[in-house]
């Protein structure tokens, strides 16, 4: 096979690279950037290219469509199967692929999986008659997400494609797994749920160091790769029958657990009620009239980590009453932050239109200033 730049020929280890990198687009169905078949191969950028110019026009599927097919992402290229030509797996990859962008789309964006999907809307509506075809124009405009800071996994492909991997084929990964500040451990992990929070991506499984079932933030996974058993052959592990990922989350405000504990929070007003009740908190949540005239939020959550954290956000416009403990640290929280802004430098002054700006947007805040009259 010419490697197609014009004079030289495959010589054995390019033949060999090239069959390697077919049996690597057969087990990748979302595919392979440029950087990672250089990795993977150990080869250059520009002999990348020659392998996959001499796939396209060597390889072709009856009808003469070539047997892989390229992506541009940004400033980065993936090369994959054609659509068409996949592997047996390649349908339930999909199939997995478009139901995780349903649930997780907003967190995709800019994704392999991202691109995956435009390719199979595409498909879709380029089999609607010119009819139905008219009725999508500006479609994209006239639907539109617009999440709160969710993270980016733009620059996450390949390992957003490794767990999908060892989510469908359930292969058993060695993940090395960076804490807050940098410091790490190695997990061998069964991987059960990749789950959204807050705009978030965690993997849900056990943990064969901690033995137990654990969450992991995907951004903080530094690699991952497939365990193998004796004969080299990646290992299995059979998908427990009991496993509810709804289980894991009973209770917890966040992704991070404890103690279980009954909570009780003040409202400061009408618009605040209105405003919370309007939304699901928690699956615990009532609210109920207090003693002192105020709406009384009640839950019963395990763990305080990530409920401290929007109480912040809350404040002024809510009061920790029950547990002490909690009402103590966000107070304690409050104070610090009081104190940051206390030795700050002042703001600059602002022109008169614009501090009238600012006095109107904050009577207008959504949870709605604390008043006695109110």
């Amino acid at each position: 096979m010419s490697e197609t730049n014009g004079s030289q020929k495959a010589t054995y280890d390019s033949a060999v690279r090239i069959a390697q990198l077919l049996l690597d687009l057969r087990y990748q169905p979302l595919g392979l950037s440029y950087q990672a078949i250089q990795d993977r191969l150990g080869v250059s950028k520009r002999t990348v290219q020659r392998y996959v110019e001499a796939l396209r026009e060597k390889l072709v599927v009856p009808g003469g469509k070539p047997l892989v097919e390229v992506l541009t992402q940004g400033d980065r290229r993936v090369v994959r199967l054609a659509t068409g030509t996949e592997s047996p797996d390649g349908s339930a990859w999909e199939l997995y692929s478009f139901l995780l962008s349903l649930r997780l789309g907003h967190l995709l964006e800019g994704t392999i999986v991202d691109a995956m999907n435009q390719d199979l809307w595409e498909r879709i509506r380029d089999g609607l008659s010119a009819e139905k075809t008219k009725d999508l124009d500006n479609i994209d405009r006239k639907l539109f997400s617009l999440p709160s800071m969710p993270r980016d996994y733009s620059q996450h492909d390949e390992l957003i494609d490794g767990l999908l991997g060892a989510l469908v084929l359930q292969h058993r990964l060695r993940i090395d797994y960076a804490g807050v500040l940098g410091e790490g451990r190695t997990h061998e992990f069964d991987a059960y749920s990749l789950v959204e929070h807050r705009g978030g991506l965690y993997l849900l499984g056990k943990s064969h160091l901690d033995k137990k079932i654990i969450w992991l933030a995907v951004e903080r996974i530094r690699a991952t790769e497939v365990v193998r058993n004796e004969a080299g052959a990646p290992l299995r592990f059979a998908y427990p029958a009991d496993f509810d990922p709804a289980r894991h989350t009973d209770g917890m405000f966040g992704v991070y657990g404890g103690e279980k504990m009954t909570v009780r929070i003040a409202l400061a007003n009408e618009k605040t009620d209105a405003f919370l009740r309007s939304r699901r908190i928690h699956p615990t949540q009532k609210f109920t009239r207090g003693p002192d005239g105020r709406t009384h939020l009640t839950m019963t959550v395990r763990g305080t980590h990530e409920l401290v954290n929007w109480l912040l956000s809350t404040s002024p416009w809510v009061e920790v009453l029950e547990p002490v403990e909690l009402r103590d640290e966000v107070a304690a929280r409050l104070r610090e932050s009081a104190a940051v802004y206390a030795e700050g430098r002042p703001p600059a002054r602002a022109e008169s239109g614009e501090a009238g700006a600012t006095r109107t947007t904050q009577r207008e805040l959504p949870l709605g200033r604390r008043s006695r009259s109110a």
